[in-house]
């Protein structure tokens, strides 16, 4: 394709073909070494129950050490409401103990120790979960709260190399993700000096192309200073994947028995998998 071409396909089209590159890059290029090296100090940011899980489970499910922190672990949502009877501040109480109790059945199966951050996921705070006008009100308020949070699940420091640290990417635009991918941005430097970072492709929200496509652009706005990589980590047999999903059964109306959901959308041909950009070199 020549100049005039690659011009001619305007900001939308350049992101389309530097997307579509990247994936094929992390189609056939080698997982970083360091990223393969699991430790027990590596420590999985969740905005909310589940989101490890559909994001990265098989990766955790291989690794199987580690350190879950759900920071919004307040939740009032599950798929079916009627299956809950409690109203009121009860009704909260009884579906943030029944979302962290998917939770732990998810560690146990997969060795991580778990944490729970306590906040209040977006609409306790009153917001649309998609309202992304008080994600920076947010971001400033909820700062201290979300790193005071990160450094009382960290374990101690470990004596060899960096443990690893993974952020979503806010694909999908939820408020919480962008909250918690803000923060960790803004304190990237601090962060950085205890953990190697490595960003996740938030699932489902990325098994939908244009989805994925527009949360990649913004992210990549966000963390331009970065000069970030992706890598592929398939998924190998589906169905460990979806009896991982399948714990957390409060948030589907029936269990989920396709992986689709639980890979990213792509335009090249490419296994079923999660991905994680990061600096680290293959």
């Amino acid at each position: 394709m020549n100049c005039n071409a690659i011009a001619s396909l305007g900001p939308k089209g350049l992101q389309g073909l530097s997307l579509t590159a990247q994936d094929f890059a992390s189609r056939w290029r080698a997982v970083p070494a360091g990223l393969a090296e699991p430790s027990t100090h590596d420590l999985y940011l969740a905005p909310h129950c589940d989101d490890i899980c559909f994001s990265l489970g098989a990766f955790v499910l291989r690794r199987r050490k580690g350190v879950l922190l759900t920071l919004f672990s307040q939740s009032g949502y599950v798929a079916q409401p009627r299956t809950v009877a409690e109203l009121g501040d009860d009704r909260i109480a009884a579906i943030s103990s029944l979302r962290q109790r998917e939770d732990l059945a998810f560690t146990e199966q997969t060795g991580l120790r778990l944490c729970f951050g306590g906040l209040d996921e977006a609409p306790l705070r009153g917001h649309a979960p998609f309202d992304t006008a008080k994600v920076e009100d947010d971001a400033r308020q909820l700062d201290e709260a979300v790193v005071a949070a990160i450094f009382a699940a960290a374990m101690e420091r470990p004596t060899d190399r960096r443990p690893w640290l993974f952020c979503p990417m806010a694909i999908g635009g939820h408020i919480d993700h962008m909250v918690i991918l803000k923060i960790v941005l803004r304190h990237y430097n601090a962060l950085r000096a205890r953990w190697r970072i490595a960003f996740y492709e938030d699932l489902h929200y990325a098994s939908v192309r244009r989805m994925r496509a527009e949360g990649l652009a913004r992210f990549q706005c966000l963390a331009a200073r970065l000069k970030l990589r992706r890598s592929l980590w398939p998924i190998g047999a589906a169905v460990d994947k979806l009896a991982l999903v399948a714990l957390y059964r409060s948030q589907f109306a029936e269990s989920p028995v396709s992986i689709k959901p639980f890979t990213p959308a792509q335009s090249i041909t490419a296994p079923a998998h999660e991905a994680l950009w990061s600096t680290e070199p293959a």
